[in-house]
């Protein structure tokens, strides 16, 4: 058995649940997966899959019989592929750096996929935007300040599914207090 920042923080399994997030209610194949993570060999994606499902953070959601081959598609379990707070205390400084380093790289390889897709639609209409701001708030002030963004973030990620013709945005917060 692995401990949930290893198996976590790792580039494959990170890649693999990021495929899967867009994919809550039907899943994915190993095979559409292939499609999607194209720097990953099939017996390595294969091999880390099964990692993830014995460690409860990815399940199967349907199978499709194909011939004499069963196709299992997979879907996150959304309460286990996260960091609870104790999860995160526990993890080392290394650990810590480690899994924010991999975070700030896929939103980096995000954002290039974003500006290669602009450029192949020849649009200059890039609508991506950044901020920074230091807040002043008291531990109170602060704590309800999550709490609100949390249920912001979570009403939006949950109507996701209901909006036809929608297309997915990808929202990055750090939060990082003042020592």
């Amino acid at each position: 058995m692995h401990s949930k920042a290893d198996v976590l923080i790792h580039p494959v399994r990170m890649k693999i649940l990021q495929a899967l997030l867009h994919m809550k209610k039907e899943g994915l194949s190993t095979l559409e997966m292939i499609t999607i993570i194209k720097d990953v060999p099939q017996a390595t994606l294969y091999r880390h899959i099964q990692i993830l499902m014995d460690e409860n953070i990815i399940k199967i959601v349907r199978e499709r019989k194909i011939r004499s081959v069963t196709e299992k598609f997979y879907a996150l379990n959304e309460h286990t592929a996260k960091f609870s707070e104790e999860d995160w205390r526990k993890l080392t400084k290394k650990q810590k750096l480690t899994y924010m380093s991999y975070y700030q790289l896929t939103l980096l390889s995000k954002y290039q996929h974003y500006l290669s897709s602009l450029e192949e639609k020849g649009s200059e209409s890039d609508l991506a935007t950044f901020s920074l701001h230091d807040l002043t708030l008291t531990t109170d002030q602060f704590v309800s300040f999550e709490h609100e963004l949390n249920n912001l973030l979570t009403k939006y990620y949950n109507m996701a599914d209901s909006n036809k013709g929608s297309e997915t945005k990808t929202i990055a917060i750090n939060i990082i207090p003042k020592p």
